[in-house]
């Protein structure tokens, strides 16, 4: 039987970290598996970043094991606080954010994408390369096409 154990990374490499346990005089593990969604096909990778609080599965000699996960605590607390949202932050500040039925994508950049309503939203420049086909009603109040202005309502 193993024990649970928190600890806060301290290196890392691959899908591998080390782990330093202050409940434990001071105990860095030796390198542990990061548990991941999945590795075949539809795959998935993170890797903690060093000094983040984690939870991990140790057998009960402590020689090997996996981190299960990271946790909020008062040094950086959830991004979001409702039981309908998920919510992900990327280094840069991106965010990726789903509430109710709702999809914003939000670059760094200040580039984003809005999809709620049977609606995408876009705010920011759009490039498309190759053709654009668009079925149903157009609105280009506003709107300059090769330098020619759009009436619209």
């Amino acid at each position: 039987m193993g024990t649970m154990k928190r600890g806060r990374v301290v290196d890392g490499r691959g899908s591998q970290v080390k782990v330093l346990f202050e409940d434990s005089d001071g105990v860095v593990s030796p390198w542990l598996d990061v548990a991941q969604r999945s590795t075949i096909g539809k795959q998935s990778y993170h890797r903690f970043k060093v000094g983040e609080l984690v939870r991990c599965y140790l057998d009960r000699n402590g020689e090997s094991g996996e981190v299960l996960h990271a946790i909020y605590n008062e040094q950086h607390p959830a991004p979001a606080d409702s039981d309908d949202v998920v919510h992900h932050v990327m280094p840069d500040g991106s965010t990726i954010v789903w509430q109710s039925g709702s999809l914003k994508v939000a670059h760094a950049s200040g580039v984003s994408a809005e999809f709620a309503n049977g609606t995408l939203k876009i705010d920011g420049d759009v490039v498309i390369t190759g053709d654009l086909s668009v079925e149903g009603k157009t609105d280009l109040k506003d709107t300059l096409i090769n330098d020619q202005p759009q009436l619209g309502n």
